[in-house]
């Protein structure tokens, strides 16, 4: 580096700086003239000029200017990148004290210059008596594909690395479907279920669409039915069994199929095709969608999957079915409650006999008339005067 070479200072102003930080955690390593030269980059006018200027304002030799870039970039508080004598200094944010103390090298350091005892005033106190009620991003921030559901893993403080999800779905080629609204999902699926970004990207990559594009609602109830506590095969019979795993080992399109050349001597229409795409996009998985079909076709005895399905699916959605055995438990009790209705109706049916047939409820045997004989005269006049009238009397 010579004083007559050039430099622009880039992102200082999109650097964000606490000077209680910056002197407490930073100033002890790199010392006052480094500390000086971090401000003087984030002030200097225009963001560009020649060393020697820096020189002048610092009062240092070349030798001193160079120590101080070193130090700035050896804590990654400075990029420098030079180009035939001129260079580009591209300035970042310095570190949150819990992310400074975090890294081992850089607490050792502070260690190394200010001692253990001083370096344990500066550690954030986290210990509080009392029971902690803060409320998690996912419980007050609602997105629509993330139902509200207990989650069984013990709640942590999850922040998701974007950046780094970002960057898997790059290398893998996947794609966002809508990035603002993905992106607020992924944030709320990490934090509900306690998850860091490779686990969250591994479950996107097996639940995305089949043009490449994420899909949260896929995810949230893949994590959903992973926290579920799921009935185990053996507690169901074995007709149920076998329905079971033929929900979980067809194509929803395959089955369809199946079911309607054995059934109607038919095949799928294309809107039926349609309805099993709509139905995969807006993430329910194939074998929810086998057992929508074995509901309408099997169970209702409908000769075609019609829109039905999608208000069906939706129900489910809400009831939490999100398995076949959870399905399967439900048309057990959707059954059960039509037997009891039927039964219901029948006895009502039984119970209501014809006009006439029986004594009325409000008959009463002991019923005694108490009336005097004057009363009864009276009576008598009162339906004399009312008949007259009405035959055209006065």
């Amino acid at each position: 580096m010579r004083p007559i070479d050039k430099f622009t200072v880039k992102n200082a102003d999109k650097t964000s700086f606490d000077a209680g930080v910056f002197v407490m955690f930073y100033q002890p390593i790199i010392g006052r003239d480094g500390f000086a030269l971090y401000q003087l980059l984030r002030a200097f006018p225009n963001q560009k000029g020649r060393l020697s200027d820096l020189l002048n304002h610092l009062d240092y030799g070349l030798n001193d200017l160079i120590n101080g870039f070193d130090q700035l970039s050896a804590l990654h508080l400075l990029d420098i990148y030079e180009d035939h004598g001129e260079l580009t200094l591209d300035l970042q944010s310095h570190l949150t004290p819990e992310t400074f103390l975090a890294d081992g090298l850089y607490k050792q350091l502070l260690v190394a210059k200010i001692g253990q005892p001083a370096l344990e005033k500066l550690v954030r106190e986290t210990e509080f008596s009392g029971q902690k009620i803060s409320k998690k991003f996912s419980e007050v921030y609602r997105v629509a594909e993330i139902p509200e559901t207990s989650v069984i893993a013990s709640p942590t403080d999850t922040t998701l690395d974007l950046a780094a999800f970002k960057t898997a779905m790059q290398d893998q080629g996947v794609q966002f479907a809508n990035e603002t609204k993905d992106t607020l999902a992924l944030y709320a699926l990490a934090d509900k279920f306690d998850l860091d970004w490779y686990q969250l990207f591994k479950i996107a990559e097996t639940t995305k669409n089949a043009d490449q594009t994420l899909n949260t609602a896929n995810i949230s109830r893949h994590l959903i039915t992973q926290n579920q506590k799921q009935p185990r095969l053996l507690d169901f019979s074995k007709a149920e069994q076998a329905l079971i795993r033929t929900a979980k080992s067809e194509k929803p399109e395959a089955l369809l199929a199946q079911i309607k050349k054995r059934r109607f001597d038919g095949h799928p229409t294309q809107k039926e095709k349609q309805l099993l795409v709509r139905l995969s996009r807006d993430g329910v998985a194939p074998e929810i969608q086998n057992m929508l079909i074995i509901y309408f076709l099997e169970i209702r005895g409908y000769s075609n999957v019609s829109d039905y399905i999608e208000e069906q699916a939706n129900r489910w959605k809400k009831d939490q079915v999100t398995s076949a055995e959870l399905a399967v438990k439900w048309l057990a009790t959707y059954q059960r409650k039509q037997t009891e209705k039927v039964q219901q109706k029948t006895k009502s049916q039984q119970k209501a006999a014809p006009v006439g047939s029986k004594t009325p409820d409000w008959y009463d045997p002991d019923y005694k008339n108490e009336t005097s004989t004057d009363q009864q005269a009276e009576l008598e006049k009162i339906r004399r005067q009312a008949l007259d009238k009405m035959n055209g009397g006065e």
